[in-house]
């Protein structure tokens, strides 16, 4: 049988295929959520504070981490006490895929930069910032994301990622994916990789040049490598660089200020206590 569509209701008819495709996310993360999150994010001074980590090792907080794609995620965090804490979040975090396979232990199985190993969803970095950034647009001095936010009791909150994919080559990451939290330095050896994560969670870079900086530095990509990358747009021009040429040089820039901070923790490092993990398990 033919079905036929009257030019007066075929807007229509797009408009509805169209919003059934937008809320499909929404739907997807309905099913993973306990409860419908807060996303006015707020500061209460006087509630009791918790470094996230702690907070999920110890059972405070529940999270749920749901990326859109490699550049942008939600990271869900359910108050599970009777009072208000201000949970204090890390200047940046990284989040693994979670496969059937994957090790339980926090950071099991990715010894080195884009060590997730074996197949799935690209790994990302990042953290939790606010602004945006034009090409470049990152203020050299300014620390990581980080800071506090309050979670009334029993409550969820939703807190904005900015990140880039860790492991060129892999799948863009999903949300129907579940994703498991750790912390830069379990993921990752590599000090300068940990900076850089830190300037991209601010979300005051442009988030091309904070994926060319990250693949050089996480995937030993060269410069060469990066400013030859296509991609396919299905247009008559045919094939398009992902990468312009202020892109990399911007990035390059990024990159270098990366570096010197990493020099200065390592100049700082020998005179100070070295830092050991307090989290022995995440739960995913």
């Amino acid at each position: 049988m033919l079905f036929h569509v009257h030019k007066q209701t075929l807007p229509l008819t797009i408009a509805c295929v169209v919003a059934g495709f937008l809320l499909m996310p929404a739907a997807i993360q309905a099913g993973k959520l306990s409860q419908r999150p807060i996303r006015k994010l707020s500061y209460d001074p006087n509630a009791e504070k918790v470094e996230l980590f702690e907070g999920i090792e110890s059972e405070v907080v529940e999270y749920t981490m749901i990326m859109k794609d490699s550049k942008e995620g939600t990271l869900f965090l359910e108050n599970k006490t009777d009072e208000v804490i201000s949970v204090e979040m890390p200047k940046a975090i990284v989040g693994i895929q979670v496969l059937a396979q994957f090790d339980d232990g926090l950071g099991g199985g990715t010894g080195g930069a884009g060590g997730a190993g074996g197949g799935g969803q690209q790994p990302v970095g990042g953290g939790a910032g606010g602004g945006g950034g034009g090409i470049g647009g990152f203020n050299a001095g300014a620390g990581g994301g980080g800071g506090f936010f309050s979670i009334p009791a029993n409550k969820m909150i939703a807190v904005p990622l900015n990140t880039v994919c860790l492991e060129h080559g892999k799948k863009e990451p999903t949300p129907v994916a579940e994703f498991k939290l750790v912390k830069p330095e379990e993921y990752t050896e590599n000090v300068a990789l940990q900076e850089l994560l830190e300037i991209i969670a601010t979300g005051k870079v442009n988030k091309d040049v904070a994926q060319a900086a990250a693949w050089h530095l996480s995937n030993d990509m060269s410069w060469t490598e990066l400013a030859a990358k296509t991609e396919n747009n299905f247009g008559p021009a045919g094939p398009r660089r992902v990468f312009s040429n202020a892109h990399l040089y911007a990035a390059q820039n990024l990159v270098a200020v990366a570096v010197a901070k990493s020099r200065e923790e390592e100049t700082d490092e020998p005179a100070a206590t070295p830092r050991t993990s307090r989290v022995s398990r995440v739960q995913p």
